[in-house]
This record gives C-alpha cells, sequence and structure tokens, in this order.
C-alpha cells in the first residue's frame, strides 16, 4: 500500500471517529432537563418573597441545565471541526492517488 492510500485510510478513519464523537456530545446535550417545576406554594399577592424565591430556584435550575448542554454543544462543535479537518485532507489525498 502506497503512502497516499495509508494517509487516505488514516484521516478517513479518523473523520468517522470524529464525527461519531460529536453525534455522541450532541445528542448528550439534548438530554439535560431542569426538573420541574415545584407547584406555586405562594402567590404574589399573599407572600411576595416567596413567590419570587420559587421563580428564582426555577431560573437556577433552568441556567444549570443551560450551561451543561452548552457544554456539550462547544465539544461536540470541536470534534465536528476535527472530522472536517480530516475529511479535507482525505478528499486532498483522495485526488493525488
Amino acid at each position: 500500500m502506497n503512502l497516499a492510500k495509508a494517509i487516505f485510510l488514516v484521516a478517513s478513519s479518523l473523520t468517522a471517529g470524529c464525527a461519531f464523537v460529536a453525534a455522541y456530545f450532541w445528542y448528550r446535550s439534548s438530554l439535560p432537563t431542569p426538573p420541574a417545576p415545584d407547584d406555586i406554594i405562594a402567590s404574589a399577592d399573599d407572600a411576595p418573597q416567596q413567590h419570587i424565591l420559587g421563580a428564582q430556584v426555577d431560573i437556577i435550575n433552568l441556567r444549570a441545565a443551560m450551561i451543561e448542554a452548552s457544554g456539550l454543544n462547544k465539544k461536540a462543535a470541536i470534534w465536528s471541526a476535527w472530522a472536517a479537518i480530516f475529511g479535507a485532507i482525505a478528499a486532498f489525498v483522495s485526488m493525488m492517488m
């Protein structure tokens, strides 16, 4: 096997591997779901401080889920970039064969 075919095989394999890892991270980024909000224990009219506190807790849970999903999306984007680079290398080498 000549060098160009070996480079093509390695680059193609790396492309597939990186794409699968990216898909895995994007799948995982769809999983974080914040817990369902608790039943409202106080109305804004009866106990405004408790109502505000309940809303703040819900926002904190949403923020945590968004941060987790964002981190996984970032990893998936990086792996996708590597897949694109290796795909380009494989395409370039295939033109030389």
